[in-house]
């Protein structure tokens, strides 16, 4: 038998930890851990308990819920880092994934899939509401339609490509994807803007959505 899924959960809200508690109480495979009700006592919890994941209010008290992914992963690397926001938009998920987290959720996320986004991310994939990647899609889909008559820097990404595009899908950074793959920094950055030359991307957000999307993350 496969050892549990260890959680931990950081919010000021005392109702919001004893729900999310009660949620991942009767999901088999969990396990919370710990509690924690600021940032200074979140990597304290994270330093001792080196948890699988931490579920993350973005309105923690007295650290930012995004400033305090830094000290997280440096305490616990291979912790994965779930962020609680109250809305979200593309430029908020950039600065999630850019800080380090593997996921996020938001208001309107329901409550039941908080143990789907866990397992989710313990795999090493990133966690990102399908409307975010639907709407990305969407956009895509129509401005491919105003380029059909325009010359297109649009390829197919080579074997290492797709390999660099899987791992920026999971939100790691190039020295990591560098690291992974037994590559240079460099020649990670080249791959990178091939990347983003052929999918017809400026972001590395964009990217991310679009690996999503084709089943790639």
């Amino acid at each position: 038998m496969e050892d549990p899924i260890r959680v931990v959960i950081a919010d000021a809200r005392r109702l919001c930890r004893e729900e999310l508690v009660l949620i991942l109480s009767q999901e088999n495979g969990l396990e919370v851990v710990g509690e924690a009700v600021n940032g200074i006592q979140t990597i304290d919890l994270i330093d001792g308990l080196k948890p699988d994941v931490v579920l993350v209010d973005i309105s923690l008290p007295d650290i930012d819920g995004i400033e305090v992914i830094l000290p997280i992963r440096q305490k616990s690397p291979h912790t994965k880092v779930l962020v609680f926001v109250p809305t979200v938009d593309e430029s908020t998920v950039f600065k999630l994934l850019k800080a380090g987290a593997k996921g996020y959720f938001s208001d309107d996320s329901a409550a039941s899939d908080v143990p789907k986004a866990i397992k989710t991310m313990h795999r090493g994939e990133i966690w990102v509401a399908r409307r975010v990647v639907s709407r990305f899609v969407e956009r895509e889909a129509f401005a491919d339609s105003n380029r059909e008559n325009m010359p297109s820097t649009q390829g197919t990404l080579t074997q290492r490509e797709q390999e660099v595009l899987r791992l920026l899908a999971t939100g790691i950074t190039n020295k990591e994807i560098a690291q992974d793959l037994f590559i240079s920094e460099k020649t990670v950055k080249t791959h990178v803007n091939n990347i983003f030359k052929k999918l017809n991307v400026t972001r590395r957000l964009q990217a991310v959505l679009y690996a999503i999307a084709k089943g790639l993350g």
